[in-house]
């Protein structure tokens, strides 16, 4: 059964919308689109999926009141003090995935800022019960005549007792804009994720933070390919927690400046015996514009814990671009060659449309049409 909150979305933002993932309903267990300051649309077609708007869910279930800032203090900095401190109703969406349910079809939830100018508080609640799994397809757009704005997303996922969540989050914000966003999650025993992250689009200032923490034989798997283009500059700053024993995480970001800024610094804490985590940090500079600043560090609080990690930076290798271009390739052709194999995109789990606006986006950075 389909149940709708609301129908409005126009034929041109469903268009927007499927640069960043989004496909007809019918092909979905949930949807959800966020417009400026508010929930315009929910479509259900499973019963095993909820998805509200988070000021209802709170009205609805007086639990719901316990997941609102449990993963992250509400004074962390003056913009997520903004969002708590705000004397409007919260605004953004809680999704539920009933305990042992197998999705069959993905979630997708989806953010639009509209509004010229315009400023973006959300905070989202995401709750995998016990025994479920889902995959989740997120993505972030503005419409063409919009040059710039704010945005703030607090998001707090938890995955209860052997949940699995494969998540692809895609972002295309626009050139002039400031973006802070906020990720939290924690993983019960025997939990799984698997997330792939998209941002490829020129942004003015994107800073992101997440943190997850890691249970007892729980397992988190992320990759992630960050762009940044002449006047773009992107902040990470990651931190993953093995806090359960035998708990595992592999962490991969590939990042490619076309003249922009990138600093990642992304971090392993293992904190309790016969855990193990890798992170991998691999930069590629196509100009000699444009810096990438990356520190992967590694936190060791048990004598058990294994942790290790890697980092390199560089520009594309002029023996192989030799060789590609000796096989007959345009200079052109084999340099989108070897960015494609440094991006990896066949192992990641993304939409073959997505995988295909990743490789446009880059290669018109390197020839200038950016």
């Amino acid at each position: 059964m389909t149940t709708t909150l609301r129908d409005d979305i126009t034929p041109d933002e469903k268009a927007l919308l499927a640069e960043v993932g989004y496909q007809e309903e019918n092909q979905r267990a949930g949807t959800c689109v966020l417009v400026d300051q508010e929930v315009r649309h929910v479509g259900l077609a499973d019963n095993a999926v909820e998805i509200l708007p988070l000021a209802e869910a709170l009205r609805r279930y007086d639990w719901v009141q316990d997941l609102m800032f449990g993963l992250i203090d509400p004074a962390e900095d003056e913009h997520v003090a903004e969002v708590a401190e705000s004397r409007h109703a919260p605004v953004g969406h809680f999704v539920r995935v009933l305990e042992g349910a197998k999705v069959r079809l993905p979630i997708q939830l989806f953010t639009l800022l509209e509004a010229p100018q315009g400023r973006q508080f959300h905070h989202n609640i995401t709750v995998i019960e016990k025994g479920a799994e889902v995959e989740m397809i997120s993505g972030s757009a503005v419409p063409r005549s919009v040059h710039t704005g704010h945005h703030v997303s607090l998001s707090e996922t938890y995955l209860r007792e052997g949940a699995v969540c494969r998540s692809v989050s895609i972002e295309h914000w626009a050139a002039n804009m400031e973006v802070h966003s906020y990720a939290r999650s924690r993983l019960e025993r025997n939990a799984h994720t698997t997330d792939s992250v998209i941002q490829l689009a020129p942004v003015k200032h994107h800073a992101s933070q997440s943190r997850s923490y890691l249970a007892e034989g729980a397992t988190a798997n992320d990759q992630a390919v960050i762009f940044a283009p002449a006047g773009t500059t992107r902040i990470m700053d990651s931190e993953t927690w093995l806090e359960g024993q035998g708990s595992r995480c592999e962490s991969v970001t590939r990042m490619v400046t076309g003249g922009g800024v990138i600093s990642n610094r992304a971090t392993l804490i293992g904190g309790a015996a016969g855990v193990s985590g890798f992170l991998g940090c691999n930069g590629l500079k196509l100009t000699d514009e444009g810096e990438i600043f990356s520190v992967p560090a590694l936190r060791a609080l048990n004598s058990q814990a294994q942790l290790s990690h890697e980092a390199s930076i560089g520009m594309i290798d002029q023996e192989k671009l030799s060789y590609l271009m000796a096989s007959g390739m345009s200079e052109d052709q084999a340099r989108d060659l070897i960015i494609q194999g440094f991006l990896n995109l066949d192992e990641q789990k993304i939409p073959e449309s997505v995988r295909e606006e990743v490789v446009r986006t880059i290669a018109a950075a390197r020839s200038g049409a950016m």
